[in-house]
């Protein structure tokens, strides 16, 4: 079977189990911690996205219950008392400690504790401190506010040009030109490299915008082929997912912000943007792309190229790249753990013994995409893949074959 004919075959599964996800996703809440829960919406998403600035090579886990507390901190400090850049640093190092020539600083709680010890945490590389750094001065001119931001380049993500081209591309340009655009690498202490770090900010807040729309476009159309980036599309990615926490919070602020009345309509159709949402392209994902695809499908860009000649031939819109990021969630519980017997993408599964529906006790959690990816959802028997769809074998398996 080709590459495009298995794509066709397991997207359904991978619909609903990313639907599954965001319904899990719907009843979380953010960040833990009262520091979090005293922010305005935009002190949320600002948390939200630094957060993610720092979700690289690590458990996520650390970066949400240690990292988010203290940024959250970070923030309220932040919008409470910066007006330069130098307040800017200043800020970040009151919650830091620096660990020595060239280790990276560690961030400090100072409010919040929890097994009543300050909360620590420690990005992975220095890059992670100088985007946080540039991206709070560079909001110095936007009221600190990152959706105001966005929407004072309204004229620019509401214009996409052509058929291959979206709003959904743009917004997430302009996140990249905020935080990931020129940064330096090499700097890891805002004590210790203090007069660069000021150096790098300044800069950075005294670079003039783009003298006309031109010059914004031709940045972006060079950054179209390298848009790829995981950490920037998992951030976006939260910010417009039906069921997410900080959708929510987004678009309410952007309906607020947004002048025209094109980008309140594209608010309100925002399922038409979610097909252009790349997939973030993970270790997992990548994994789970090999059993199924081998190296046909082997990055973010490949299953966009196979996405849009699949779309032409007629696949419905309400598959998209981006719902593949399940593979995260799946591929440890499933492919790493060697449980091709229950894989709904080997033809030999027995996944439907699990399956509630086949007792007629539709309506109790789904035991399926619980044991799958670790989802929490309502079973619902009516449309499931697993109990009426035709399961295809197209998975090479991952059982262990010694000869």
């Amino acid at each position: 079977m080709e590459a495009s004919d298995k794509l066709a075959a397991v997207w359904p599964v991978i619909k609903w189990l990313d639907d599954a996800r965001w319904e899990t996703a719907a009843s979380a809440g953010g960040i833990p911690g009262p520091v979090f829960a005293s922010l305005d919406s935009s002190g949320r998403i600002l948390t939200h996205w630094l957060c993610y600035i720092t979700d690289q090579q690590r458990p996520w886990e650390n970066v949400w219950n240690e990292g988010g507390p203290v940024f959250a901190e970070v923030v309220a400090e932040y919008q409470g008392h910066a007006e330069s850049p130098q307040d800017v640093l200043d800020c970040l190092r009151a919650f830091t400690i620096p660990n020595g020539p060239g280790h990276v600083d560690s961030f400090i709680s100072k409010r919040q504790q929890h097994l009543k010890n300050h909360i620590k945490f420690v990005p992975r590389y220095g890059s992670h401190q100088l985007s946080i750094a540039r991206t709070l001065a560079l909001l110095l001119g936007y009221k600190k506010d990152i959706v105001r931001y966005l929407a004072a380049d309204e004229d620019f993500w509401m214009a996409p040009a052509g058929d291959n081209d979206s709003s959904t591309w743009r917004l997430a340009f302009l996140l990249y030109s905020l935080s990931y655009a020129r940064i330096t690498q090499g700097l890891c202490s805002f004590h210790l490299q203090s007069d660069d770090f000021l150096f790098q900010l300044n800069a950075a807040c005294n670079q003039p915008p783009p003298a006309d729309m031109g010059a914004l476009e031709s940045r972006y159309r060079a950054w179209l082929p390298n848009r790829f980036y995981k950490r920037l599309w998992a951030a976006f990615r939260d910010y417009l997912k039906p069921g997410s926490y900080y959708e929510k919070l987004f678009t309410a602020r952007l309906s607020e912000l947004a002048g025209s009345d094109a980008a309140v309509l594209f608010l309100k159709k925002r399922l038409e943007a979610l097909p252009w949402l790349e997939v973030p392209g993970d270790i997992w994902n990548l994994r789970f792309s090999d059993r199924l695809f081998g190296r046909a499908v082997s990055t973010p860009k490949d299953l966009r190229e196979f996405y849009r000649a699949l779309r032409a031939g007629g696949l419905s819109s309400e598959f998209y790249p981006e719902q593949f990021d399940v593979s995260f969630d799946f591929a440890p519980r499933m492919c790493d753990q060697i449980k091709q017997h229950l894989c709904p993408f080997k033809g030999s599964t027995r996944i439907r013994d699990c399956c509630h529906g086949s007792q007629g006790q539709s309506g109790r959690l789904c035991p399926v995409t619980n044991m799958l990816c670790g989802y929490e959802s309502a079973c619902r028997a009516d449309g499931c893949p697993v109990l009426h769809g035709s399961l295809t074998d197209v998975c090479s398996g991952c059982a262990l074959e010694i000869t």
